[in-house]
């Protein structure tokens, strides 16, 4: 397109042909890695600007399970943080039954959104202890086992040996499922004190949390492709906006979050109150049905 003025450009991309359409409304990108529900292949967040779209899982099935990773690596750690404060009151004793529900919870959504997973053991393993930690996480092979190790979880699970407990046991019943041969394992290392940086793209607008506190960042999903820097979060923010994140994302924060309320003897209302703080603390405002609305979402209501 070279010699196109930029109004001939975005005419051309226009006049490309549309994605097929997903009868389930479940998408995967190919490019950023995302799952989405929605009813058009296109992009919900750069709509008019992505060249990409999203394809059916019906299709052309998702190879790995790496956008659950991507979730649980960027995106606000709110569930994480609700999920961790509901295993803080399982009882020990229970702790390992629950990781084996939250196991199963994980195969139902991948299973759903028709992930190859069996084809990607490792990958299906540390996707769900990101997702499940909220935190960065690095793996070894040793002889006799794998082990993931969280990189400073006191910043979003606070009783670490409680995440040890369910984490170990959700993996031992996952690495069944998809055959691997060696047990799992989980050990933790403190690598940047500090909390975590919170940033917002007023173009996608997108929510973020990973790394240090920085005043802007490069965009954490496309940081080769995208122009816009995410900053640090300031002032007020429509709550509509997370709304939009968690109606797009797949579900799995509120399958796991109903799940470990099975087990939990935390008082809902105590978790909900604690998160409400939290999310505030963001500079969130909306009315009492959009409050009502992300609870549901999460799997808190």
């Amino acid at each position: 397109m070279q010699g196109m003025s930029m109004k001939e450009k975005m005419a051309r991309i226009a006049a490309l042909p549309s994605g097929e359409v997903s009868p389930s409304g479940h998408y995967w990108c190919a490019t950023c890695k995302k799952f989405f529900r929605m009813e058009e292949p296109t992009c919900p967040y750069m709509t008019g600007m992505c060249i990409n779209q999203a394809i059916p899982v019906e299709s052309v099935p998702p190879p790995h399970p790496i956008a659950y990773e991507r979730f649980g690596l960027f995106y606000p750690k709110f569930p994480q943080r609700a999920l961790a404060w509901l295993v803080d009151g399982v009882a020990p004793e229970q702790r390992a039954e629950l990781g084996a529900a939250l196991a199963d919870a994980y195969l139902e959504e991948l299973t759903e959104w028709r992930v190859q997973y069996r084809q990607n053991p490792v990958e299906t393993l540390k996707s769900f202890v990101v997702f499940l930690s909220g935190c960065e996480v690095s793996q070894r092979r040793l002889a006799d086992r794998l082990l993931f190790i969280v990189l400073d979880p006191d910043r979003v699970w606070p009783n670490r040996e409680a995440l040890r407990e369910v984490g170990e046991a959700a993996l031992e019943h996952l690495r069944r499922e998809v055959d691997f041969p060696h047990p799992a394992q989980i050990d933790f290392v403190e690598i940047v004190p500090g909390p975590l940086g919170r940033y917002f793209c007023p173009k996608c607008r997108m929510y973020f949390e990973f790394g240090k506190a920085r005043e802007r960042v490069i965009c954490p999903l496309m940081p080769q492709k995208c122009m816009f820097e995410p900053t640090a979060v300031s002032g007020t923010y429509p709550l509509a906006d997370l709304l939009k994140i968690y109606r797009i994302t797949p579900g799995l924060y509120g399958r796991l979050m109903r799940t470990a309320r099975r087990f939990s003897r935390a008082s809902l209302g105590d978790v909900v109150a604690a998160l409400d703080e939290e999310v505030r603390g963001w500079g969130f405002e909306g009315t009492e049905e959009e409050w009502a609305a992300l609870y549901g979402l999460l799997g808190l209501a």
